[in-house]
């Protein structure tokens, strides 16, 4: 069950205690919320926090890794590897080209390979990005390490041209990355919707109509739990409403286009009826792009 998290009346007390409207909004951003970890399996866990979510799997000839944060939660997440298991990182699997799940890859390749889809690669190329990944593929890769399987399937366009799905078929996980959000880029969802964090990267080829297209492809595999790119975990069932709800969401939109409904009109439905975040970024970066794509 996704968790409901709510804001505090911190800041209307402040106010009230004379502190000007100004000030509030000069003041440093909230601290990321604090890294925790899930036990998913004996042999696979998630570290949770700021940046895109961290699937660990353990082997006897040591880790495999979905993801890797910032580069400034480098240091965190060693400290949270260690307190899991004492074998070194031997593969890093990006899920696309983002830095808040590439961000440790420079650092990690001193003993590990990683590996992303080739379109991933060439965004972070393009965007002069470290930590460039080592290894790519185009449809699907298989990693075969301590006698255990982990398989990188790009499925097609859906957050990024360069999605990558990691499934580890023994303990029945898929790890999602960004094309599957349960929270927001911090893993907050204040609504419990499936779709609170939605956001597409146009721009690296993400595209809404997709979406569908690449949730059918993945249900075809045997999981049982769900690794979003960022939030709480979720189960086979969670998915599945998140995968109705894409359908439901792409002809609300198309409907309200062709009704001639401007952008914000269009966000306030978003908001009202799927529990999108208010002024989120998938409002804010995204929602004109899939107004646009829906209408062609």
């Amino acid at each position: 069950m996704l968790k409901t998290l709510f804001a505090t009346a911190g800041t209307a007390l402040l106010l009230s205690a004379g502190v000007s409207v100004a000030a509030a909004q000069n003041a440093p951003p909230p601290a990321p919320p604090p890294m925790v970890v899930d036990k998913v399996a004996d042999d696979l866990y998630v570290i949770r926090g700021e940046g895109g979510n961290i699937t660990v799997y353990i082997t006897s000839e040591g880790v495999v890794l979905v993801d890797d944060k910032f580069e400034r939660n480098y240091d965190e997440v060693q400290a949270k590897l260690k307190s899991i298991t004492d074998r070194p990182v031997k593969y890093v699997i990006n899920t696309h080209p983002h830095a808040d799940h590439t961000g440790g890859n420079a650092k990690l390749m001193t003993g590990a390979q990683v590996i992303a889809h080739a379109n991933a690669r060439a965004a972070m190329v393009k965007g002069k990005q470290p930590g460039l990944p080592q290894l790519t593929y185009t449809d699907q890769l298989r990693i075969n390490l301590g006698g255990k399987e982990v398989v990188a399937v790009h499925f097609g366009a859906c957050h990024t041209d360069g999605d990558t799905f990691v499934y580890f078929p023994a303990v029945r996980v898929v790890s999602a990355g960004d094309c599957f959000n349960t929270g927001n880029g911090q893993g907050v969802n204040l609504s419990g919707s499936p779709t609170f964090g939605f956001y597409i990267d146009y721009a690296t080829g993400g595209t809404l109509l997709g979406r569908a297209k690449v949730a059918d492809a993945v249900l075809k595999l045997e999981f049982d739990t769900v690794v979003p790119g960022h939030g709480p975990l979720t189960n086979r069932a969670g998915f599945v409403r998140w995968r109705n709800d894409v359908t439901a969401i792409t002809n609300r939109i198309r409907t309200l286009v062709r009704e001639g409904k401007n952008r914000d009109e269009v966000a306030k439905a978003m908001v009202s009826e799927f529990g999108w975040e208010p002024g989120g970024r998938t409002i804010t970066a995204s929602l004109d792009a899939m107004m646009a794509e829906v209408s062609r």
